[in-house]
């Protein structure tokens, strides 16, 4: 089970803290800046060790860190040296234990993926890498751009892999690594894909992400009443001015408060009404200022360009040679031109804007006006 606790707005900015395991039992504990949520929590089985079922670590070299088996599957550093000391028929994994350290790249996305004891979790949108050589994303529906996982233990996508393969009659079909040279002799499917089981749990913990997310913005939405601590939602409560209380329906309902009481929902709306005219009126008053300066100052620039362009162009009659008659010729239909074209780009998103602007408009138009009181 998963359980999200409570802390005060002012310990975190972020909605989520970090994750523990909770001491003596098997709850993971989510720490966030809202109200209470329980809910099932998934990790990624794909970054956990094929034996212990432990998270993988980041790095290389340490006992969590991941090897690479023969097969393609992972198994954490201290699992495959428990294994080595055992006769071959012993162990519980059996593909010849060739290995190679390599934590997925995935792991990398520290600030996507989030380690806890019970494995990695997801906090955000993951992003999905690229096949080196054709720098198209992997995909586990276009079998094309399915991850093809090279004993080295970097990938390329199914299709790359099918272009560069070359045979060899001694070891089959084989390909080079074209992060680090290494050749992988191996056909398709032989292997294991760890990358490729991840993108299979991806959906799912994409889901979880978006589960969580509702929560809290369900629970941002509930107060707790200052007279019998149950919560309810902003629009089913109600606030006394005089004594700053919130207090519930049936508390409002029960015991009066001696100053009356508004709607909590009034309330609140009266502050976003404030804040948000506010910022209104400076961006409106930014640009209302803005635009006529700048207009201004543009007409200002082509009176000016006019009167001197013409002025130089009466030197035209001065030349001495007919090169030097061309040349001038030239250089003040380029300047006209290059003016043109400037208008000509500057013109459209001067109609775009207000073109805009009408739109916004319309569509304030077509709002509810406020309601008068009777």
């Amino acid at each position: 089970m998963c359980q999200i606790t409570v802390l005060p707005d002012y310990v975190t900015s972020s909605p989520m803290l970090f994750m523990y395991l909770h001491s003596g039992s098997n709850s993971l504990i989510l720490i966030f800046s809202t109200k209470t949520y329980r809910d099932e929590m998934t990790v990624f089985e794909s970054l956990n060790c094929i034996l212990c079922k432990q998270p993988s670590a980041r790095v290389a070299n340490q006992p969590r860190s991941p090897l690479q088996l023969g097969c393609g599957l992972a198994m954490c550093n201290e699992c495959f040296k428990k294994e080595q000391m055992l006769a071959r028929n012993e162990r519980k994994h059996q593909c010849g234990l060739c290995t190679s350290i390599t934590p997925l790249y995935v792991l990398s996305q520290e600030d996507t993926l989030v380690l806890t004891p019970m494995g990695y979790v997801l906090l955000k949108p993951f992003k999905i890498p690229e096949c080196p050589i054709c720098q198209d994303e992997y995909s586990d529906e276009i079998e094309a751009k399915k991850s093809f996982a090279l004993s080295c233990g970097h990938i390329i996508c199914t299709e790359c892999y099918l272009k560069t393969r070359s045979f060899n009659n001694c070891f089959g079909f084989g390909t080079k690594c074209p992060t680090c040279c290494n050749l992988t002799h191996t056909g398709l499917n032989q292997r294991k894909d760890r990358f490729h089981d991840f993108l299979n749990e991806l959906p799912e913990m994409t889901r979880q992400i978006e589960t969580i997310e509702k929560a809290l913005m369900n629970a941002k939405d509930a107060r707790s009443c200052n007279e019998c601590d149950e919560k309810d939602t902003i629009d089913k409560m109600f606030y006394c001015s005089a004594c700053s209380f919130e207090i519930c329906a049936v508390c409002a309902y029960k015991r009066p408060h001696p100053h009356g009481a508004i709607s909590l929902l009034g309330k609140q709306a009266n502050q976003m009404l404030m804040k948000l005219q506010q910022a209104s009126r400076n961006v409106i008053k930014t640009h209302k200022d803005l635009v006529p300066e700048l207009h201004k100052g543009l007409l200002e620039g082509i009176d000016i360009f006019e009167t001197k362009l013409r002025s130089k162009e009466e030197t035209l009659k001065d030349a001495l040679t007919w090169i030097n008659l061309q040349e001038n010729h030239e250089s003040f239909t380029k300047m006209k031109s290059k003016f043109e074209s400037s208008a000509k780009r500057y013109l459209p998103h001067l109609h775009d804007f207000d073109t805009e602007i009408k739109e916004l408009i319309q569509t304030l138009n077509e709002f509810p006006d406020v309601k008068k009181s009777d």
